[in-house]
């Protein structure tokens, strides 16, 4: 058999096996390399050992560790405090709350699984409270931490680049990053609308203008009894809008609207819990994820993240080792708090992404990523051979590691972009859009970690939800990421 075809055929079968039963990817292709190099190279191990990729794995630590700090003593849940303190009781504008918050987190470097494990619960408790639908509030988590995918801090943005230029390729941060963003926001409008959002505007309108004509009638009452005591020696109607008046002050009844309109308003008649306004910390409850607020603890986290972040992206420096260090310097400070941060390293993606680049590149010092680029050439489109690869991508990644899969593509697609017939950034955007928007299905990590933070009750219906919204990512998204590839073939 071709070698390279074997070696086609053993990434195709890590896939299969480590998805069907549960191993991780990464593990398999160390092995499967191994088979590739005892075939192809004489077994000659150092092939295997050189093409281990020792800057992503102090990449992958470095980030999953200092994240994982600010995770354990209670940063990043600090930083969503002060975000959904704004939300209030509006329901309309909770579910882009959460949809703004994930999105934030995972730009900022937050680890997205992590990300979604920490708000899934929340949206689910906000959605019980605020009668909405769990649907809605999932799949918006969901596209919420999709657009923080391709940022320069997140795990998989850094890793992204950190693959573009192994393979001597140069794509804008921003302009993947924003690509993602814009791609993701208008598919959160249109799951905004579909499920239940419109009802939710008419809902907060109609409360508006409800609480606005009970504040009037209020007024007119306060007017009237003012009146009433301004006026000395006056008795009758007046005393009685007086005793309305102090009534309400007292929080104890409150005024009929019908009774203010129609000119009857003097007798106070009970108040209805749910005609008080509720106090903002209230609407906000259900946001609450820490015990406390700000401590030196997390103020030191966040600002090692903030100048972290500020050399790597402002002086051009490698953010795996300076967020190594990070980890470091702020577990050493605030080594109490901080207890147990080590267990939130992401050691299985890091076996996930190591052994998938390793294997990658073995089968780059054999030349099958050549091989396989010539027959992507031999396609007389570019533009087909762009769709495959996308269609790879999306359907591939509803099962397995979109990670993975955008390591395994995008060295697999270099030779079809050097031939200069097709925009790299173009294609670029278009294959890591497709190899991550299908994360929304029930299958991928932080589809099951929505599913499994949701209400007893609306499992089940939030399952059959996620099944048939990835379905629907994976035949759709191929044929609208051709828009950024098109403007390049024109």
């Amino acid at each position: 058999m071709n070698v390279h075809l074997l070696a086609i055929l053993l990434l195709a079968a890590v896939f299969v096996i480590g998805t069907t039963r549960g191993l991780n990817l990464g593990a398999l292709a160390l092995v499967a390399g191994l088979v590739i190099v005892m075939v192809a190279a004489g077994g000659d191990i150092d092939l295997l050992y050189g093409a281990f990729p020792a800057d992503l794995f102090i990449l992958l630590v470095g980030v999953t560790y200092l994240f994982g700090i600010a995770t354990v003593n209670g940063t990043l849940a600090w930083v969503v405090d002060g975000l959904g303190a704004a939300v209030q009781r509006r329901a309309a504008v909770i579910p882009w709350l959460l949809f703004l918050i994930t999105a934030a987190a995972g730009s900022i470097g937050g680890f997205v699984p992590a990300v979604v494990a920490l708000l899934a619960p929340m949206g689910a408790a906000a959605a019980k409270k605020y009668d909405i639908s769990p649907r809605l509030i999932g799949l918006m988590i969901l596209h919420g931490a999709n657009c923080g995918n391709f940022s320069p801090l997140n795990l998989l943005g850094a890793t992204t680049h950190q693959i573009l230029q192994r393979q001597g390729l140069e794509v804008s941060p921003l302009a993947l990053f924003g690509a993602n963003v814009g791609y993701n926001v208008v598919v959160g409008v249109v799951v905004y609308l579909v499920f239940g959002g419109r009802e939710l505007l008419r809902r907060d309108a109609a409360e508006r203008s409800e609480n606005r004509a009970r504040t009037g009638a209020l007024a007119t009452v306060g007017a009237r009894g003012g009146a009433g005591r301004d006026a000395a020696g006056q008795t009758g109607g007046c005393e009685a809008a007086s005793g309305a008046v102090d009534a309400v002050a007292d929080s104890e009844v409150t005024a009929d609207p019908e009774a203010v309109a129609d000119g009857t308003a003097g007798a106070p008649v009970p108040a209805r819990v749910d005609d008080q306004p509720k106090d903002a910390a209230e609407g906000s409850a259900e946001f609450r994820l820490s015990g406390e607020g700000f401590t030196w603890q997390r103020g030191i986290t966040l600002l090692v993240i903030i100048v972290v972040a500020t050399i790597a992206l402002g002086f051009d420096n490698d953010f795996g080792p300076l967020a190594l260090a990070g980890a470091l310097l702020v577990r050493a400070l605030t080594a109490t708090s901080s207890k147990g941060a080590e267990s939130k390293i992401a050691w299985n993606a890091v076996l996930l992404i190591g052994g998938v680049v390793t294997y990658v590149g073995v089968m780059q010092e054999i030349g099958t990523i050549d091989y396989v680029g010539h027959l992507a050439n031999s396609i007389s489109s570019p533009l087909l051979t762009a769709f495959v690869l996308c269609a790879i991508a999306a359907v591939v990644s509803a099962f397995a590691s979109s990670a993975a899969m955008i390591a395994a593509l995008i060295p697999l697609a270099v030779p079809f972009l050097a031939s200069g017939d097709i925009s790299v950034t173009g294609m670029v955007i278009a294959l890591s859009i497709a190899a991550t928007l299908v994360d929304v299905c029930p299958f991928s990590t932080v589809g099951a970690l929505v599913i499994s933070s949701a209400d007893v009750d609306d499992r089940d219906s939030m399952y059959k939800t996620l099944l048939v919204w990835g379905a629907i990512a994976v035949l759709v998204t191929p044929f609208t990421t051709m828009l950024f590839v098109l403007p390049g073939l024109l």
